[in-house]
């Protein structure tokens, strides 16, 4: 005999901020110490800063909050993320920014990890393993050996020092590197981490690249492997911090532009989330979630949403250029 337990859908409501009056936002203010930003769509979009967003994290900032950045983005290291962030004009150091790659780097020095990364990926997390010692093989381009992909099996080299397979997103992803790297996850010795499962990136309206999840689910299903995903929505990336004492989750606001990673990440953590609607997901996504009869969506249903970050300014009492 089966039995069947009802599905329970926990009906979660998001208030539109700015339907607040402004004291109401001002005491709402008071309510957090430590914000957490995502980066690309919630304070720039690719290489543009979105407008009034390097002054609002800065009034932010003189208020006495602690701000912090914390991206997916694996392709640039956390000292160049920094330094976009500040031509951007955000008041911000390296160490104020938490990344996906980082995060894959700090996993692997906690593990005490002492043999070589493969990498599908860009630069940054081969910057991010060497910052804490860690060596990883050259990566780029391979040339095809042979005159097909089975030849090229055949004749390929394994490096047998190779005890890890990072995977982040890669602008030269390709059939050579998928099998090298599925190659190495036969053996189950060897670690398969991701730095994030992102789908992917907007470029303009009904364009978009594909995002890590993209490469890390093709390795998946080759290997039949499920890899420790390092990035957002994972509480690992800022764990150290919570563990640390310097955020203390009853006291943050995370602020995100997209519900599976950054809301997600919030609810993960005991945050409180706002959605910004300058980058992946709307209200109108929002509600979908909210309609969904799958009992765990309600997780990314953000507390708050605003239209911009910019349009907190205005009820900020110290506001900087």
């Amino acid at each position: 005999m089966s039995f069947v337990m009802p599905s329970i859908v926990i009906k979660k409501g998001v208030c539109q901020l700015l339907a607040l009056n402004k004291f109401s936002i001002q005491q709402w203010l008071k309510t957090f110490d430590t914000i957490i930003f995502d980066a690309d769509g919630v304070l720039w979009r690719r290489e543009d800063v979105i407008e009034g967003t390097p002054e609002t994290f800065n009034a932010l900032r003189a208020m006495g909050k602690n701000c912090f950045i914390c991206t997916n983005h694996s392709a640039k290291s956390t000292a160049e993320l920094s330094s976009k962030a500040q031509k951007m004009g955000f008041l911000i150091s390296a160490n104020e920014i938490m990344s996906s790659s980082m995060a894959l780097a700090r996993h692997l020095k906690e593990r005490n990890f002492k043999r070589k990364v493969f990498i599908v990926g860009e630069q940054g997390i081969a910057d991010e393993l060497k910052a804490v010692g860690i060596e990883s093989l050259p990566f780029g381009e391979e040339p095809l050996l042979g005159s097909s992909l089975r030849e090229h099996l055949q004749l390929m080299k394994l490096d047998p020092d190779v005890g890890a397979v990072a995977v982040g997103v890669d602008s030269n992803f390709n059939m050579l590197k998928m099998s090298k790297a599925c190659c190495y996850l036969n053996d189950q010795r060897v670690l398969f981490l991701a730095t994030n499962r992102d789908r992917a990136f907007p470029v303009n309206p009904g364009r978009a690249t594909p995002g890590a999840g993209v490469m890390v689910a093709a390795i998946q299903a080759a290997t039949n492997r499920k890899p420790f995903t390092c990035g957002k929505p994972n509480a690992f990336i800022c764990l150290h911090l919570i563990r640390e004492g310097i955020i203390k989750p009853d006291r943050t606001l995370m602020v995100g532009d997209t519900l599976y990673t950054d809301i997600q990440f919030g609810y993960n953590c005991g945050f409180q989330t706002l959605l910004v609607g300058t980058g992946i997901n709307s209200l109108k996504d929002v509600e979908k979630v909210q309609k969904s009869q799958h009992p765990m969506m309600y997780q990314q249903v953000p507390d708050l949403f605003v239209p911009k970050l910019a349009d907190l300014l205005k009820f900020l009492s110290s506001r900087n250029g």
